[in-house]
């Protein structure tokens, strides 16, 4: 009881930091926020609806993309230019998680929008998953981005899953998490490092796959994963600078999880602030300090 009490002792501190900083993130949903789209590319930052759930405008175009025989072209940037395979499930997750926090609030009307267009990128989501999955064997660094992508994509059909009643999206990431913790290294890494290779885009994508994998096992109250989770922090403690890979808070929650890194969850929080451009979080922060919010509440 001591141990559960304390735990939630430490989300609840941690909830409130969040939730302070998202709230001075301020206002986000002005045109120029959306500048770098284009007819073959939309912004990740539309994900902040997950934050900011009166912002239904953001998701207005993804609404409008559902039904475009160029779905699976379609670029997902963030706001300076940069595409990452992750930003696509990223996004994705994001929307959903908003609906399912508000569908039983939202217009008839956007109801129905919100849900049909949301199959259609979960359908998307899922053609691809077969492609980028991990193996159990572990997977090389090489190939960190497919498998961060890979993570995202399955939580994302987990929630998709539990919102339309689909269990073959839930059977999905369990599949595909399952071969991920599977395929973790004894000393917690879920990717296999070259010696040759910069670390910084290793850990990056550790981190992001840490933090889809963190959100999973929370969400599906998977305890195979959950000691993935664990092991994966430790080996974040022990061996990586995030800061060093990132200025945003990719693996928080994790972090949180784990009483012994929260030295390195306050270290994140740290650099996601002072780092922040004008003192302003940016979108794909602001998306992954919501989800953290949001994992942290499960426990309270």
């Amino acid at each position: 009881m001591a141990d559960l009490t304390g735990l939630r002792t430490a989300f609840t501190r941690y909830a409130g930091m969040i939730e302070a900083l998202i709230a001075s993130a301020g206002a986000m949903t002005t045109a120029s926020i959306f500048a770098g789209e284009s007819a073959s590319a939309v912004q990740v930052e539309r994900g902040i609806v997950l934050a900011r759930p009166d912002d239904v405008a953001s998701v207005e175009r993804l609404i409008e993309l559902s039904s475009s025989l160029r779905l699976a072209d379609l670029a997902v940037i963030d706001a300076s230019g940069s595409h990452r395979p992750v930003y696509r499930p990223l996004l994705v997750y994001a929307w959903l998680s908003a609906f399912r926090r508000s569908y039983e609030t939202l217009p008839r009307e956007q109801f129905g929008r919100w849900d049909e267009a949301l199959r259609a990128w979960c359908d998307l989501l899922e053609a691809q998953l077969d492609v980028i999955s991990p193996t159990d064997a572990g997977t090389p660094a090489a190939r960190g981005a497919a498998v961060a992508e890979a993570a995202w994509t399955a939580l994302a059909l987990h929630v998709a899953g539990k919102i339309f009643i689909r269990d073959a999206w839930t059977d999905l990431a369990s599949d595909t998490f399952g071969r991920l913790s599977r395929g973790q290294r004894a000393g917690g890494e879920f990717l296999i490092a070259a010696p040759s290779e910069a670390p910084e885009p290793r850990w990056y994508h550790e981190l992001a796959i840490l933090h889809a994998a963190a959100g999973y096992a929370a969400q599906a109250e998977d305890r195979t994963v959950a000691r993935a989770v664990a092991g994966s922090a430790d080996f974040m403690s022990r061996e990586v600078q995030p800061d060093h890979a990132t200025s945003q808070p990719w693996g928080l929650f994790a972090f949180i999880w784990n009483a012994a890194a929260r030295p390195l969850a306050d270290q994140v929080l740290h650099t996601a602030a002072v780092q922040s451009p004008g003192g302003r979080l940016d979108g794909v922060s602001l998306i992954l300090l919501a989800d953290v919010l949001y994992c942290l509440r499960l426990f309270l």
